[in-house]
């Protein structure tokens, strides 16, 4: 019962944390402010005049649409984008023998999955408001992307397009394993869609320019989702978290009475 209690209080703990670090996301979100390209081009040059240019950062929110002159094709579906996340997943049956009730070994079917490739892109991209476009480079950035394909292909064998994206295909029929098909899923930020940004933009490569923070502990967010929407999810999130951390944490504390009165061993 002590190892069951210590788990309860484990769990309890790390449903805290995690629950405190969305409320932290929602609470950086609502605390940023949102600007338009044209005041970033102002202000960046109103700097650069006084102490010249590269001198300009500031931590700001954007909310406007993709634009690229060459944008990435998705993998599997080959539509036009400037970030892709694919996914290839084979679903199988295999055979396994399991011991009765009485000692003997029967033989069952049961279905599994594994993924056989995976790859992901992204590349700078323009955001472009009703005043301007400023660019964005998502390196290093937390990128919700839309899902945009949710297909199963049944059969042995994979469709012939995906050929540079599988990786390591079992062979048919290895080790009792017979392939059923494979669920093929995409996520993509295609051009045109609205898009939430929160990160730091400078001018230090002499031009303006929205990247990965460099003060340590500052989001960097690319979504689909609107601002309202995230901070609704991270807020419902810590709710739920912290009430599920907290019938943990009373179980724990619960047990661990019962075993200190000696009720449980």
């Amino acid at each position: 019962m002590i190892f069951l209690a210590a788990f309860l209080a484990a769990g309890a703990v790390v449903l805290i944390i995690v629950g405190q670090v969305q409320r932290s996301k929602a609470r950086d979100i609502m605390q940023a402010e949102t600007v338009s390209a044209a005041t970033l081009a102002t202000e960046s040059a109103d700097i650069a005049k006084e102490i010249g240019g590269g001198a300009f950062s500031r931590y700001v929110e954007l909310k406007g649409i993709v634009e690229s002159a060459s944008p990435l094709v998705s993998e599997i579906e080959g539509s036009p984008c400037v970030h892709y996340r694919s996914v290839v997943t084979r679903e199988y049956e295999e055979r396994y023998e399991e011991k009765d009730s009485e000692g003997h070994y029967q033989s069952r079917t049961r279905r599994a999955s594994e993924v056989v490739a995976r790859n992901e892109r992204s590349q700078p991209f323009m955001l472009r408001d009703d005043s301007g476009a400023v660019e964005i480079d998502p390196t290093g950035a937390k990128i919700e992307a839309e899902k945009s394909l949710s297909r199963f292909d049944q059969g042995s064998q994979p469709a012939p397009s995906l050929g540079s994206l599988l990786l390591n295909l079992a062979a048919e029929g290895l080790g009792g394993r017979r392939t059923l098909g494979y669920r093929l899923e995409e996520w993509t930020i295609p051009l045109g869609k609205r898009l939430y940004v929160l990160g730091e933009v400078s001018d230090v490569e002499g031009r303006l320019r929205v990247k990965k923070p460099t003060e340590k502990g500052r989001r960097f967010l690319i979504s689909v989702r609107s601002e309202e929407e995230i901070v609704k999810g991270a807020q419902g999130a810590f709710t739920i978290l912290s009430v599920l951390g907290g019938v943990l944490a009373a179980g724990a504390l619960a047990l661990a009475v019962l075993l200190a009165i000696g009720v449980l061993y």
